[in-house]
């Protein structure tokens, strides 16, 4: 049962393709139904009189302010997979519902969300929030509560540390830090810099990232932060890179930020290599950022060569569906959506039960590839890395 419920929701994403642009449900998608109302184990709630009208799940996430396009992601892809679970016949026959909640990628408005979902009897689990500051002002609220919370994103080494009911798709930020400077470090260059934002994320990534750049020897020759959704002038910043002698600079910022310093470094003639984190590889950056963009390497979860089904499936159903290239947020939230389903099948909505059954999978069919987690609650992964070469995002090894 640790796998069978996500592989036919892939046959019914496959088959069902059409239905993204608007069409009717197609023969493939009810076949899957029928047999998920066969085949599927009977969870202790299955065919009970007090049975739920349906399984609410809560979506939090920035939906409005600067990180919005990541927000939207998350909505369009479990939007999306609310289609086509209830036209696979929903889960034990019970249909799923999604519930909503902007937290404006703030930590205070994370942690009233928070309070909403917990205090809503019907909600069985909680997909969220987009970084590490917001998701690490939740986790202990649902924590206490006994409510599985899955982050997409955050990545910061404290977030699961809240209680065995919070989980994470992303792995450490500290793991994309180090594998950053083996990018640099492979290419060349030994003085380095790095422009981060003042938060949980920025703070955490870049305290790792400085002390692998020295353990190989290399040079911190500038270390400038900023604050995130505040800060629009960078030439200050900027400025004391350039002179402090940088020959590549680590951008650590999202993509709105991101976008802005690349085109003011331009404006300062800074010719130096330019390298990003993985929030970077997402189509709004490309479009925002421009020719700016061009040369910088970004690393991220996704093999672009992968043939799996289960990635292909949501891939080209997503970008039917919207237009948009498949990210990691696209993959990562599918993940989060999929094993809450998952566990809904196999052992109801005991917030214990289902966390246990979650941090018990193995090798379970995720969109960036099979999943299983250590011991702190996050999936073992790989990082592949990429240059911007004409506007598109181009692999490059990993």
């Amino acid at each position: 049962m640790k796998k069978r419920f996500a592989l036919l929701l892939v046959l019914a994403l496959i088959g069902s393709l059409s239905a993204c642009a608007g069409d009717a449900a197609s023969a493939d998608a009810s076949a899957a139904s029928d047999t998920a109302a066969d085949g599927a184990e009977a969870s202790p709630e299955a065919g009970a009189a007090d049975a739920p009208e349906s399984y609410k799940i809560a979506l939090y996430g920035p939906m409005t302010g600067n990180n919005a396009q990541y927000g939207e992601t998350y909505r369009a892809v479990c939007e999306l997979l609310v289609e086509q679970v209830n036209d696979a016949g929903g889960i034990n026959g019970v249909p799923v519902e999604l519930e909503i909640f902007d937290d404006k990628n703030d930590p205070r408005e994370a942690l009233n969300v928070a309070n909403l979902i917990v205090s809503d009897p019907d909600i069985v689990a909680a997909i969220g929030s987009q970084t590490s500051s917001p998701s690490l002002a939740a986790a202990p609220v649902f924590a206490e509560a006994g409510l599985p919370m899955l982050s997409p994103q955050a990545s910061h080494t404290e977030l699961t540390n809240a209680g065995e009911t919070i989980f994470s798709l992303c792995t450490f930020s500290t793991f994309e830090g180090s594998t950053v400077v083996e990018m640099m470090l492979e290419d060349g260059y030994a003085n380095l810099a790095v422009i981060y934002a003042n938060d949980d994320y920025g703070v955490n990534i870049v305290e790792q990232w400085t002390s692998d750049v020295e353990a190989a020897g290399a040079t911190v020759v500038a270390a400038e932060t900023y604050v995130s959704g505040q800060t629009t002038d960078f030439t200050p910043l900027l400025s004391k890179i350039k002179a402090a002698g940088a020959d590549a600079i680590y951008i650590e910022p999202s993509y709105s930020d991101a976008a802005m310093i690349l085109a003011q470094m331009k404006q300062l003639d800074m010719d130096i290599a330019c390298y990003g984190s993985s929030m970077l590889y997402t189509q709004a950056f490309l479009d925002i950022a421009m020719e700016n963009a061009e040369g910088l390497q970004v690393c991220n979860y996704i093999n672009p060569d992968s043939t799996d089904p289960t990635y292909l499936a949501i891939s080209e159903a997503y970008e039917a569906a919207t237009g948009n290239l498949t990210d990691v947020y696209v993959t990562n939230v599918y993940d989060c959506f999929m094993l809450i389903c998952d566990a809904i099948a196999a052992v109801g909505t005991d917030g214990a039960a289902m966390s246990e059954w979650i941090a018990g999978v193995q090798d379970w069919p995720g969109a960036s590839g099979p999943i299983t987690f250590d011991e702190t609650r996050h999936p073992i992964r790989q990082l592949y890395a990429f240059e911007v070469q004409d506007g598109q995002f181009v692999y490059v090894g990993g």
